[in-house]
């Protein structure tokens, strides 16, 4: 298993921070996005699941968004849609330098990177399986709340300034912020755009989430009525951080190990339907 840490150009003349774990030969696919806030490596978990997939066949790359983990850009370069262009330039990068198996392709977003999974999914409908850790996957108006912030007056400010300012719950910071941001979450529904999932998708929430609604979770499920499987597993104790930020080290065991059996389950049907092929 090879590692490797490397910079990606964006389309706004930046770098990109990526890790890749590699395979071997002809693999399958899995991208990783991570949350609001937050790096690639997830503290830790991302690693350990990039590292199971590789074990069974599969390549993966996870990247810091803009203002992000070790991103060089300002947070305020921080919008879905810069993300979802850094997403695409991952998946670009990775069928130029390794052969993909088109149809072993994966996505797993880790709350606000479950939204931007879904929205990159849009955009490329090859993509058959999706993984969502809390994604925050809720519809927003100007009249709701987005981790305590008014929607309605940071896009009020925005639009007067050309900037808004958005107060960080989880570090207690003030950082400026694009209004292309509040825009994309205000425009942008993440999902309707579930409606023809296809795929096998796995949803894993927890109820004691306080920073999502644990209602996310169902809505998820419900916008992915097309699915060929999907499945909701709720987490019985958990929060957002699924043991992360309470000491609770079961709740992450589980969690690694529901999306890790997923992982393998969905290659292995992938492996016995070429067997039913080459039979017949």
């Amino acid at each position: 298993m090879k590692k490797l840490d490397l910079f990606i150009p964006s389309e706004r003349d930046t770098q990109i921070p990526v890790s890749i774990t590699e395979a071997e030969g002809k693999g399958g696919l899995l991208i990783l996005v991570h949350g609001f806030k937050a790096e690639r490596n997830e503290n830790g978990r991302f690693s350990d699941v990039a590292e199971f997939a590789s074990e069974h066949g599969l390549y993966s790359i996870r990247m810091d968004l803009p203002g992000n983990g070790e991103s060089k850009e300002p947070f305020e370069n921080y919008s879905l849609e810069s993300c979802l262009q850094d997403v695409e330039n991952c998946y670009r990068y990775m069928k130029d330098h390794y052969e993909i198996d088109e149809n072993l392709l994966f996505l797993l977003g880790y709350s606000m990177g479950g939204r931007i999974i879904s929205l990159f999914w849009e955009r490329h409908p090859e993509f058959r399986h999706l993984i969502f850790w809390a994604g925050c996957n809720r519809k927003y108006t100007a009249e709701d709340r987005f981790l305590e912030q008014d929607l309605g007056k940071l896009k009020e400010e925005g639009d007067r300034q050309g900037i808004c300012t958005f107060y960080d719950i989880f570090t207690g910071e003030m950082n400026r912020m694009s209004p292309q941001f509040v825009h994309d979450l205000l425009e942008k529904d993440a999902l309707n755009c579930l409606k023809d999932f296809p795929g096998k998708a796995l949803i894993l929430q927890g109820d004691r989430d306080q920073t999502i609604e644990v209602e996310n979770g169902q809505w998820i499920y419900d916008s992915l009525f097309s699915a060929q499987e999907r499945r909701l597993v709720m987490i019985h104790g958990a929060d957002h951080g699924f043991g992360l930020w309470d000491g609770r080290t079961e709740d992450n065991e589980k969690l690694l190990k529901i999306t890790n059996g997923f992982i393998e389950e969905c290659i292995r049907f992938h492996q016995c339907s070429l067997l039913k092929t080459e039979k017949q």
